[in-house]
């Protein structure tokens, strides 16, 4: 295509790459400020340009062609470029600016990752971060994201993996229930007590421990399940059970006394366990921003769990 042609069209791949980020013409052009009959001309502008039908569109749904997915690919590419290129133009060699956008895990984004990133803001005043937190992965690629950090010991191949921590479950009681109802000996003894459990499916009436290579499962019950971590939290401190949580999140419970720590001798099974990953896509061109954050979470995060 000739290049006057193409230059004219990247407007319209912006457009189509906010459509499929929102999922409706309507909340593209709601995002965009504009009206939705003119995100509707812009992709059939791009249609037309390129040749080729991108969106397979009815009353109530939208989806990509196969062509559709490949060009939807390219034109986020372009978008990272041109970010990375504005970043670039904006940050002179004294100076840190731009935006870095990051996903994590609730629990951990909650209890460790904003005082930092608000610590970090304050040290580097031209920075600005935007913070998505989602239990699932959320590939950097595929979406408008810089970093993603992730509990797991199988980093996403293809990416940049910076090891930030790591992280184990740990099972607490609060020493009022203790007294109230004993110290279980060993977890088999789990399934006589009240255990706070997530309640999201069956399986969260399973608890599962490692020792020795041999994995052990015990049923459990209790009269509580949430899944939410500082309700959970709340419940054992008011006695009102045995939980499951993780490290960084009770650590500090723990050394104060206000939490018991039980079974450390065993190996704790389940989500949340593993290696603190920070991963980002390969570049020849890594923005100062996203260099400096991770310097940033690597140090802190380094002494913060030599204390755990």
């Amino acid at each position: 295509m000739d290049t006057n042609k193409l230059i004219a069209l990247l407007p319209e791949m912006a457009v189509f790459v906010v459509v499929i980020e929102e999922g409706s013409f309507s909340k593209a052009a709601e995002r965009l400020g504009v009206a939705p009959s003119s995100v509707s001309r812009s992709i059939s502008k791009l249609e037309t340009g390129l040749c080729q039908k991108l969106l397979e569109r009815t009353t109530r749904n939208m989806r990509l062609t196969s062509a559709g997915e490949e060009i939807h690919g390219l034109c986020v590419d372009m978008l990272k470029s041109a970010r990375l290129a504005s970043d670039a133009a904006f940050s002179s060699q004294n100076e840190i600016a731009g935006e870095v956008r990051i996903a994590a895990p609730r629990a951990y984004a909650n209890q460790v990752l904003s005082p930092l990133i608000l610590d970090f803001l304050d040290a580097y005043p031209k920075v600005s971060v935007h913070m998505i937190v989602e239990d699932h992965f959320i590939d950097p690629i595929g979406h408008e994201v810089d970093m993603v950090i992730h509990i797991t010991d199988r980093p996403v191949e293809g990416l940049v993996a910076k090891v930030l921590g790591i992280n184990k479950l740990s099972v607490c009681a609060s020493r009022a229930y203790l007294k109230k109802y004993g110290y279980p000996s060993s977890p088999a003894d789990l399934s006589t007590h009240q255990c706070i459990r997530l309640g999201e499916t069956s399986l969260d009436r399973k608890w599962s421990f490692g020792k020795r290579g041999q994995i052990h499962h015990v049923n459990i019950d209790g009269r509580f399940a949430v899944n939410h971590t500082e309700i959970r939290k709340q419940a054992v401190l008011r006695g009102g059970g045995i939980s499951i949580f993780p490290e960084f999140s009770v650590a500090e419970l723990i050394a104060s006394g206000d939490f018991v720590e039980l079974f450390s001798d065993w190996e704790v099974q389940g989500n949340y366990t593993g290696h603190i990953v920070a991963q980002y896509p390969q570049s020849r061109f890594i923005p100062s921003q996203l260099k400096v954050l991770v310097d940033y979470l690597q140090n802190k995060l380094t002494l913060c769990h030599s204390e755990v």
